[in-house]
């Protein structure tokens, strides 16, 4: 291997010498690079969350729960997932089929909320119930017609504005809230009410199904969200409702629930929790008192 001895220097440098001292620099400022990154992005990332919490707080506090049920409404409007046959011929997903063979009696009647372009509907018929549902979407419930009708089955879909529940006799042995549905209804105070009026359609002892966004506590970015809301609805003169914990607000209005809130609010409506779990989708089943 050869050798460079530098000038005035007593000790010859081997050129393998060099090139680790080059290599090592390189090295050197290439992991600086990294840090730097690794650091900007960190703070990138949190400057982004703060900012969507301050957006989502702001609307969340200027807009009235009508406005927030308008924006999920026109998402539902707009979606072409959960107007289409391949979705609402799908059946009812494993946990639902768990959960209505435990707790639902076989070939009872039931009543669906929610029920958009009629999944539940039709796979609870075809597993031997007498299933009827309702809708706020009008155009979930022309879906559903149109599917109903390319099977020669009878409609199963009505129409209902948004927060209401068909008027009648409690007839019902069972009811579910459809996918997501529950976590769609802005403010404590609406959902218990909804609650409350799905409870005088159905016999004493009927089960009930409702399904969720759970959260296990509360992260910075909703709390900054919560706080945002608060303080613009106070400044603003925003929403009459108070704003809750768990709220969100994107393509459409979701708040998300704790174990307690699900357990709180059914308890409200006169519902006694049996089961909950977050395995598949959160859902909770309840019992009419």
């Amino acid at each position: 291997m050869p050798e460079i001895a530098p000038e005035n220097s007593p000790h010859p440098v081997s050129l393998s010498t060099v090139r680790s001292t080059v290599d090592s620099k390189s090295q050197t400022k290439d992991n600086r690079r990294v840090r730097w990154f690794k650091r900007a992005d960190r703070w990138f990332t949190r400057s982004a969350t703060m900012a969507g919490a301050i957006h989502e707080g702001f609307w969340l506090g200027s807009l009235s729960a009508d406005d927030l049920d308008a924006i999920t409404g026109d998402h539902y409007r707009q979606s072409q997932e959960y107007a289409s046959p391949q979705h609402n011929q799908r059946g009812l997903f494993d946990w639902e089929t768990a959960v209505v063979n435990q707790y639902f009696q076989p070939g009872s009647r039931i009543l669906v909320a929610a029920a958009g372009g009629g999944r539940e509907v039709l796979a609870l018929r075809r597993a031997g119930f007498q299933a009827e549902g309702f809708d706020c979407s009008r155009a979930l419930v022309q879906a559903s017609d149109a599917i109903f009708d390319s099977l020669g089955a009878p409609r199963g879909v009505a129409y209902c504005a948004s927060g209401e529940v068909p008027s009648g006799p409690a007839l019902y042995q069972g009811l579910i809230v459809g996918w997501s549905g529950y976590t769609h209804i802005p403010t404590r105070h609406r959902r218990i009410a909804f609650l409350r009026s799905l409870r005088n359609r159905a016999l004493p002892g009927a089960p009930l199904l409702i399904s969720f966004f759970p959260r296990e506590g509360s992260s910075r970015g909703e709390s900054l969200n919560y706080w945002t809301a608060r303080i613009c609805r106070f400044l603003l003169r925003g929403r009459k409702e108070e704003s809750e914990l768990g709220d969100h607000l994107g393509w459409c209005f979701t708040h998300t629930f704790t174990r307690k809130d699900v357990e709180d609010e059914l308890r409200a409506a006169g519902v006694r929790l049996v089961h909950y779990s977050e395995v598949g989708e959160g859902h909770a089943v309840g019992i009419m008192e």
